[in-house]
């Protein structure tokens, strides 16, 4: 990718990889596995601090939502698009209630945010992405984290960072006119609400059969989740010395 003219507006504001987070019973997740971001532009730099690209990009937005902003990705990289809720569109919903389409993602869009999961790749680093990396992007890294083992503060606490970042994201929106005009950062679907995540976690881990059992009513691969899970979650430095 190349250097745009904005400093401030040329690679992500909202990237992260996942790696760092304890397990429950044990383990830590691994780093240049799985990362979440807003969505890449044509003129973006790489992102600094972590491989790239990655082995499969996950696209969570509606075909409709990309125009002229797609991104061609290197050959080798396997890029999916799997929308997961026409309803999170920051283009469009600027003062609509985070609570309301979290609702809506869960109790009506279980087998789109699956077959999301499905897609995660098994030999090298998941990139999953939509416009602000935060709503559907948030949901679906929410659910992972959770079949994971990744306690459930945890998984709260990693989606609040990313109101660390929604300045940057406001930015390149606004600047490539992603946002309705008039829109500010103070808009509702510009923050990070517990009460939305907290919808989301107590959904999944609510369902009978816990994370797992929602994840396999839902449609989800979970022979293939679970192989995600083993490359995904490692013994920490002391428990491997110790096995």
């Amino acid at each position: 990718m190349t250097l745009s003219s904005g400093p401030d507006l040329r690679t992500f504001a909202n990237i992260r990889d996942l790696g760092g987070m304890r397990v429950a019973g044990g383990g830590i997740t691994a780093a240049n596995v799985l990362i979440r971001s807003d969505a890449p532009y044509p003129d973006d730099e790489d992102p600094v601090g972590m491989p790239w690209p990655p082995a499969t990009v996950v696209d969570l937005r509606d075909p409709t939502e990309l125009g002229r902003m797609a991104v061609t990705w290197p050959a080798n990289v396997r890029v999916v698009h799997r929308p997961v809720s026409s309803g999170a569109r920051v283009d469009r919903l600027a003062d609509t209630a985070l609570v309301d389409i979290y609702t809506a993602m869960m109790r009506t869009g279980g087998h789109r945010l699956t077959a999301a999961l499905n897609e995660f790749d098994l030999d090298g680093a998941t990139l999953v992405h939509c416009a602000a990396g935060k709503d559907r992007t948030g949901v679906i890294i929410a659910i992972a984290l959770l079949l994971a083992g990744v306690d459930e503060e945890a998984v709260i606490a990693d989606y609040h960072l990313t109101e660390a970042g929604i300045a940057g994201v406001f930015a390149r929106l606004r600047s490539r006119k992603r946002i309705p005009a008039g829109t500010t950062l103070e808009a509702p679907i510009l923050r990070t609400p517990r009460e939305a995540i907290e919808l989301v976690v107590a959904d999944v881990t609510g369902a009978r059969g816990g994370a797992w059992g929602w994840f396999e009513a839902q449609g989800g691969d979970v022979e293939h989740f679970r192989r995600w899970v083993e490359m995904f979650v490692r013994a920490e430095a002391g428990e491997a010395a110790r096995g």
